[in-house]
């Protein structure tokens, strides 16, 4: 499922370590690295309970996460891609 790749909506704004994450997540979907996935995966709950994250843009990573985990990895690439553009479309 993409969650807005497809519809055109794009990303709001989203916090210095949420793009951190979508960099570390685009990376290790581009490699297919299940591993890295999982490691992700648990950094993303770390950083939500110290409050480095909003619930709001751990729900967007978790559903790029969802997909790696599924196998859907061209899918889950491209929405982290999407999350990064979308910041950088907005900075320039």
């Amino acid at each position: 499922m993409l969650l807005c790749g497809l519809t055109g909506c794009g990303y709001p704004d989203v916090s210095p370590k949420t793009y951190e994450i979508s960099k570390a997540l685009y990376s290790a979907c581009n490699r297919k690295s299940d591993e890295h996935v999982s490691k992700i995966s648990k950094l993303i709950e770390s950083h939500l309970e110290s409050g480095d994250l909003s619930e709001r843009e751990a729900k967007w990573l978790r559903v790029i996460i969802h997909n790696a985990e599924e196998g859907r990895w061209e899918a889950a690439t491209l929405e982290a891609r999407q999350l990064m553009e979308d910041q950088v479309h907005r900075s320039s």
